[in-house]
């Protein structure tokens, strides 16, 4: 199925992405149980945590499609989605411009306990969004670049060289191998990052599967469990949802079905460490 097609039945929130702070991110997309960052955060923990203790040193942490740096302040702080949502909401932080709201949120993610070992890049195709996280502290580095359409200049090169793990918790759909082609054509061979990926079942993910594996990966999918994302919107949302995973062969019942967009999860590392210890065996999925 091609990307466009999927996307296409998807609900529409270009503009959130665009606002000069995340509160209307948090009040749109709260109101519709967006969870996959909170159910992401400690699985990517796991593994972030496993590669610190294999390489014996800080790593560095790509989030493809970070917007306003969300799985940032989950991973860094056990936040809560639904905690987030009541900040931003808050009658104070509401009163505020976009800069009286950074100067609060600046001081609120440097008051929890530092992860010194573990450093953050953004990649997304907003401005706004970058800037916020970065002004923040949620990311040391962002990286405003459309990589479906656009290959990466010498600054953004040096930055992605740095990267031990690539994380995406929606952005599979809106992009493709391309963009994980042209990241990990900046590796020397032998080098590439682990990556990790929570992918609608809407969309197949072979295409970067298969990017992964001439770049010397080997790619696992964790059977037996899936993970909420959000609410459909509407109606309609939903039955061309269930439309088109019915099309791939794949029963909604007890997932989508339910109301809820369902994520699978791929993770992509060399052969070797999946020799040493399948993905079952490193990561263990919150109930």
């Amino acid at each position: 199925m091609r990307l466009s097609s999927a996307n296409a039945i998807k609900a529409d929130f270009h503009d959130i992405y665009r606002a000069s702070d995340p509160r209307r991110y948090f009040s749109v997309m709260g109101g519709l149980d967006y969870v996959i960052p909170e159910i992401a955060g400690p699985i990517l923990l796991q593994l972030a945590d496993r590669l610190i203790q294999s390489t014996g040193r800080p790593i560095t942490i790509l989030d493809i499609g970070c917007s306003y740096g969300i799985l940032s302040a989950v991973m860094r702080s056990g936040l809560s989605m639904d905690e987030l949502r009541c900040r931003y909401a808050k009658p104070a932080l509401q009163v505020q411009n976009s800069d009286g709201l950074a100067w609060y949120d600046s001081h609120y993610y440097a008051s929890w306990p530092p992860r010194g070992d573990m450093r953050f890049i953004g990649l997304d195709r907003s401005p706004e969004a970058i800037a916020y996280a970065q002004r923040v502290g949620l990311i040391e580095e962002g990286l405003v670049v459309d990589l479906e359409t656009n290959s990466p200049r010498e600054r953004a090169r040096s930055v992605l060289r740095t990267v031990d793990l690539i994380v995406s918790t929606g952005a599979v759909g809106y992009v493709s191998e391309k963009t994980f082609a042209k990241i990990l054509q900046v590796f020397p061979p032998g080098q590439a990052p682990w990556i990790a990926s929570f992918v609608l079942r809407l969309f197949d993910y072979t295409g970067i599967a298969e990017t992964a594996r001439h770049h010397g990966l080997a790619t696992e999918r964790l059977e037996g469990v899936t993970f909420m994302q959000r609410r459909f919107r509407d109606e309609t949302e939903a039955n061309e949802a269930l439309r088109l995973l019915e099309s791939r062969g794949l029963d909604p019942a007890g997932k989508e079905a339910e109301g809820r967009y369902h994520a699978e999860l791929f993770v992509s590392r060399p052969a070797a460490d999946v020799n040493r210890a399948n993905l079952s065996g490193i990561v263990s999925p919150p109930s």
